[in-house]
């Protein structure tokens, strides 16, 4: 319990004075009391707070699935795109197929004579 400050004795001494006296206790109060809790009408009971969680939950779910799946298909590249990297792949195909790029940098560092 708090305790009081010291220097108010007379707020003490009148509290002390007129203080009422505690009314005894019925016997049966506590089988009063579960009786009265027994016969309060129960709440229903919700389930629609379980759904409250469920639904958003799913929402964020499918959102997360389509932005996921949209991350991981790449874009479809544009006519230009294709036709300059079709050129791209024709020209270098050309350039290693040619008789004149033949012989690899790696020959002109490889000494071969063992002389």
């Amino acid at each position: 319990m708090t305790q009081l400050p010291k220097d108010d004795a007379n707020l003490i001494n009148f509290l002390c004075q007129h203080c009422p006296e505690v009314p005894p206790a019925s016997p049966d109060l506590e089988q009063q009391i579960l009786q009265q809790v027994k016969t309060w009408p129960q709440p229903p009971l919700r389930h629609y707070s379980r759904l409250r969680l469920v639904l958003p939950a799913l929402a964020a779910g499918l959102v997360a699935a389509i932005v996921g799946y949209r991350a991981l298909i790449p874009a479809q590249p544009s006519p230009a795109e294709l036709a300059r990297l079709e050129t791209f792949i024709e020209s270098n195909w050309q350039a290693t197929a040619s008789s004149e790029h033949l012989e690899s940098d790696v020959w002109h560092f490889t000494d071969l004579d063992t002389e």
